[in-house]
C-alpha cells in the first residue's frame, strides 16, 4: 500500500511542477508576429511533458513517456526505448496539428480585427 501512496505522491509532484513549467514556458513563448512558432513550441513542450506511458510492458504503472524512453534507452538500448517513443511522437504530431489549426484561426481573427479597425478609422467623419 505504501508504494501506491508514493506513486500518487510523485505523480502529483510531477504534475504540479509540470504545470508551473508550462505556465512559465507559455509566457516566454508569447510572440507577437510568429504565432505559428509560438503555438508549435507550446504544443511540443506540452506533449513532451504531459504524455504518459507504461513504465513496464507487463504492468499498468505509468510514468512520463520521456522518462520511460530515457531509462529504457540507458538500460535496454534503442529497441527498448522505441516502445515509449511511439506515443511521444504521436502526441507531438497531434500537438503540432492542433497548433497549426489554432494559429490559422488566430491569424484569421487578427486579420478580421485589423480590417474592422481600418474600416472604423476610415469611416469617421471630420
Amino acid at each position: 500500500m505504501d508504494s501506491i501512496g508514493n506513486y500518487w505522491f510523485f505523480w502529483t509532484l510531477y504534475l504540479g511542477s509540470a504545470v508551473i513549467f508550462t505556465g512559465i514556458f507559455w509566457r516566454v513563448t508569447r510572440f507577437e508576429r510568429a504565432i505559428w512558432a509560438s503555438y508549435s513550441l507550446r504544443a511540443v513542450a506540452i506533449a513532451v511533458v504531459f504524455t504518459p506511458w507504461y513504465s513496464n510492458s507487463q504492468e499498468s504503472v505509468m510514468a512520463p513517456a520521456l522518462m520511460v524512453a530515457a531509462l529504457d534507452a540507458i538500460t535496454g538500448g534503442f529497441e527498448a526505448a522505441f516502445r515509449s517513443f511511439v506515443p511521444l511522437v504521436l502526441a507531438v504530431l497531434f500537438g503540432l496539428l492542433l497548433a497549426g489549426v489554432m494559429s490559422f484561426f488566430k491569424k484569421k481573427m487578427l486579420k478580421k480585427s485589423q480590417n474592422n479597425n481600418n474600416i472604423d478609422r476610415n469611416s469617421k467623419v471630420e
